[in-house]
């Protein structure tokens, strides 16, 4: 069998109680809420060992590029590729069965989508990062990474500054939170605004915000052009934390347990592979050039995503998330749901098994 990769933006007739549920129970995604589409029934993508995987043309989506092209003929699957503009895409699109599995931002709308009684679930972690690596200070108020750290270090002076993330509810949020708190300030201390990571770069530059959290390549090309720096460099001694993890539509998986956990075999393949080899060797730079058009030489200069080899997660974190989110307001409930009622690791760790 080959895999497929299907470029083309599929948009998505939200027609129905389900999906409306979705729709009106999910905050904004990373990139930005997106709707349209063709449709794709579940179940019928599942014969014949196929899994329509609904991904987004980033670099983080590596692991899926690899499962993909490398892996997924190993275990005897088809895995066809879908690119959607968003996670809530992703996320509407997987809980209406119009894809089986595929990524999504760790954050209100999964949270949402699970509150709603919908069959989605995390099942296993993408990609994992350091706040150290996304938080970046506008050149205006540091000159270099040392004044950049000087800066950091109490932020209090910066109370009522404009900064920035990329969307609402999402766990580039949270992380700035984290930042912040880092800093001795809070979410209530400051002004946020909500501008894409392409365009936090200029904001950073001239001074339109004091400070953003940006995913690479994207402050890779602030430092490289004097519009911002990074105060902290990556920790060596701890683990990165979970970002983005994969969903699936679990009505689908529960109906083809076989091609389910035979993904989830091709998936921890290429999570060994990448936490064995690294995300910016020859290899890896292809794919990601070939699904996302990134440069790979910018792409090989920005500092590296992981993935764990084992795909653990560390439930404290994921806690922490929940509750950020719950104080922020994003959440349509107000008791918190457990995490393990949230990522089921059942695929997972039958995978693992074999």
């Amino acid at each position: 069998m080959h895999n497929t990769a299907i470029r083309a933006r599929r948009a998505l007739v939200a027609t129905g109680a389900v999906a409306a549920l979705v729709l009106a129970g999910c905050a904004a995604d990373p990139e930005g809420a997106s709707s349209g589409g063709d449709s794709g029934g579940g179940d019928a993508a599942g014969e014949g060992g196929t899994i329509r995987v609904a991904y987004l043309a980033t670099g983080s989506s590596l692991p899926l590029f690899v499962t993909a092209e490398k892996y997924a003929e190993e275990v005897g699957i088809n895995v066809e590729l879908v690119e959607v503009a968003s996670g809530n895409e992703s996320i509407t699109g997987v809980a209406t069965a119009q894809y089986d599995a595929g990524f999504a931002g760790i954050g209100s709308a999964a949270y949402n989508a699970v509150d709603e009684g919908l069959p989605v679930r995390y099942v296993a972690p993408m990609h994992a990062g350091y706040i150290e690596d996304y938080f970046i200070v506008s050149s205006q108020l540091a000159g270099s990474s040392d004044e950049a750290a000087a800066v950091a270090e109490d932020m209090s002076q910066l109370a009522g500054q404009t900064f920035a993330v990329n969307a609402p509810g999402v766990v580039t949020e949270a992380l700035l939170g984290f930042a912040l708190e880092r800093g001795g300030l809070s979410m209530d201390d400051i002004a946020l605004e909500y501008i894409p990571f392409p365009d936090q770069v200029p904001a950073l530059a001239n001074g339109g915000i004091a400070a953003g959290i940006l995913s690479e390549p994207f402050p890779t090309q602030a430092e490289g052009n004097g519009s911002g720096y990074r105060p902290w460099e990556t920790p060596t001694d701890e683990d990165p934390l979970p970002f983005t993890g994969i969903i699936y539509n679990t009505d689908w998986a529960d109906e083809n347990p076989q091609v389910a956990e035979d993904f989830m075999r091709a998936y921890a393949m290429a999570a060994e592979d990448l936490d064995a080899n690294g995300w910016d060797t020859p290899e890896m730079l292809e794919l990601v050039e070939q699904y996302t058009g990134a440069d790979p030489a910018i792409v090989a200069a920005s500092r590296q995503h992981h993935i764990p080899a084992d795909l653990s997660v560390d439930f404290d974190v994921l806690l922490r998330y929940q509750e950020f989110f719950m104080e922020q307001g994003s959440l349509n409930y107000d008791e918190i749901i457990p995490e393990e009622d949230i990522w089921d690791f059942s695929w997972r760790d039958a995978a693992l098994e074999n």
